[in-house]
């Protein structure tokens, strides 16, 4: 994935490059559809459900009420967006590094208590409940995108996106191992799965009160960075949507003060916000916003394996490029693999399938619908997304 995305992110430099890139080079409703069930499905299902998460963690701490709270978190990191990447990334800065350390400090430390009577058999219930397991966590990789969205605003995307992409592969690989050894390591994973804020009940084991604080801090710094890094990210796309006119122009505005799409920002706030209220019932979707983001790297495969041909100028003007095999395993490879995980959820979870599919009708019904309208404005929709001079 971090491969595929290190690839579209020198060839497009820009503000929005995934929704941009897959526009021009594979198909402008397939692109549009990409985008939709991306937003719909991260900022109904996931965002909030990240929210009520932090308001749960944090009621461990101090009583809160946990819907007012998840609420309140949005609307501040809505906020924090508006004004400015600037404020945005420095206060990602500071809470990534603590939320870092704290989980370092887990893993590693969890890692020198761990019973290995715990982890064994090593699959238990089988290989295959360890891929269903894993598809929903597969949305904490979707953030390996999120620095491609923001190249219009680096003063070197083509030098830095690959190697942003790369140390934060290594750093990430290096903590969920870690976390994973050490969790199943610390409790049966019969009991595991059944318990709320189980990093923090299995940090009691092995730390003191003030490291299980520590500890849970952590957890909640990342909770609420991922909700700040996905709001700057994917407001970014709602943007390069508004200027070619799929999204009405509308959206396409930038605040003169601030300079950020703070129209694109307040709707996906606004989206979450209402997610909010429905997130005690969706938890157990999140396959639908794992889903989304699949989705969205399926046909970023299919882009980069099309790009050489159809767009070489900007494959070409690549500092990372696919080449050879390489090229063939990591695009055709790893479109079979996300579209495997894709089926595999579906027919597991059922339910979720559905909203899933659902978002994908409505998302083609929206494109086309904008489209007639447009025509009957004298605009053409599908030569407006065969322009390059904006990107």
């Amino acid at each position: 994935m971090a491969l595929l995305f290190a690839q579209l992110g020198t060839a497009f430099p820009v503000t929005g490059a995934t929704y941009i890139c897959v526009s021009r080079t594979v198909s402008p409703v397939l692109s549009l559809v990409m985008a939709w069930v991306l937003i719909l499905g991260i900022f109904v299902f996931n965002i909030p459900m990240m929210a009520y998460g932090f308001a749960q963690y944090l009621s461990l701490i101090v009583p809160v009420p946990l819907v007012l709270t998840a609420v309140i978190t949005l609307v501040f990191f809505t906020g924090l967006n508006i004004l400015g990447l600037k404020w945005v990334m420095w206060f990602q800065s500071i809470f990534t590094a603590i939320a870092i350390a704290a989980l370092l400090v887990f893993g590693f430390g969890g890692a020198f208590h761990a019973n290995p009577e715990y982890q064994t058999p090593l699959f238990p219930l089988g290989f295959g409940a360890v891929v269903i397991a894993a598809i929903p966590a597969f949305i904490m990789y979707s953030g390996l995108n999120g620095i491609t969205e923001l190249g219009g605003e680096m003063k070197n995307p083509r030098r830095d996106v690959p190697l942003i992409l790369f140390i934060s592969l290594f750093v990430l690989t290096l903590i969920y191992v870690a976390i994973t050894y050490a969790l199943t390591g610390l409790m049966p994973w019969q009991v595991l799965g059944e318990t709320e804020g189980a990093v923090v009940v299995a940090a009691g084991k092995f730390l003191p009160a003030w490291g299980v604080y520590f500890i849970e801090v952590g957890a909640l710094l990342a909770a609420i960075t991922t909700i700040n890094a996905v709001i700057a990210v994917i407001s970014r796309d709602v943007l390069a949507l508004g200027r070619d006119l799929v999204l009405p122009s509308f959206f396409a505005k930038v605040n003169k003060r601030f300079r950020t799409p703070d129209r694109a920002i307040i709707l996906l706030g606004a989206i979450s916000v209402a997610g909010v209220f429905i997130a005690e019932t969706i938890v157990r979707y999140a396959t639908v916003a794992a889903c989304a983001v699949l989705l969205m790297s399926l046909v970023v495969a299919i882009a980069i394996f099309l790009l050489p041909r159809r767009m070489k100028e900007r494959y070409e003007a690549s500092t990372f490029k696919l080449k050879g095999a390489w090229r063939w395993l990591i695009t055709v490879g790893g479109a079979i693999i996300f579209g495997g995980l894709i089926i595999v959820a579906s027919l597991d979870d059922p339910r979720s399938g559905f909203y899933f599919l659902l978002l994908i009708v409505t998302g083609f019904i929206y494109y086309y619908s904008r489209r007639w309208y447009l025509r009957s404005k004298g605009i053409s929709l599908e030569d407006r997304l065969k322009k390059l001079a904006e990107v």
